[in-house]
């Protein structure tokens, strides 16, 4: 078999043409189909205690934080949480803006 250039610089180009094409496709998707973060979440979860116990019922500290921002439950759902936790959250949530 005789080694040319060309049996080389195609299958590179074809492989740069198709990484570039599906790195533009993924871009376009990432921004299409975009997920807003719940910032009220993630500090929410930060304050529990983080041991995803699922005591609360609801699957771990993340799932009740989510539950406690749409008002489906309370501070007082986290069985392991110390009072002064649940006092900080309690603090936390009456310091929101009211929708």
């Amino acid at each position: 078999m005789i080694l040319s250039i060309t049996n080389l610089i195609v299958p590179i180009a074809l492989m740069a043409g198709l990484g570039l094409f599906f790195g533009v496709v993924l871009a376009v998707l990432a921004k299409v189909f975009y997920v807003k973060v719940d910032t009220r979440v993630e500090t929410l979860t930060s304050m529990l205690p983080g041991y995803n116990c699922g005591a609360c019922g609801y699957p771990g500290c993340n799932g009740l934080a989510t539950a406690i921002v749409d008002g489906k439950a309370t501070e007082e759902s986290c069985k392991p949480a110390k009072v002064d936790q649940k006092q900080a959250i309690r603090d936390w949530l009456n310091s929101l803006p009211k929708d």
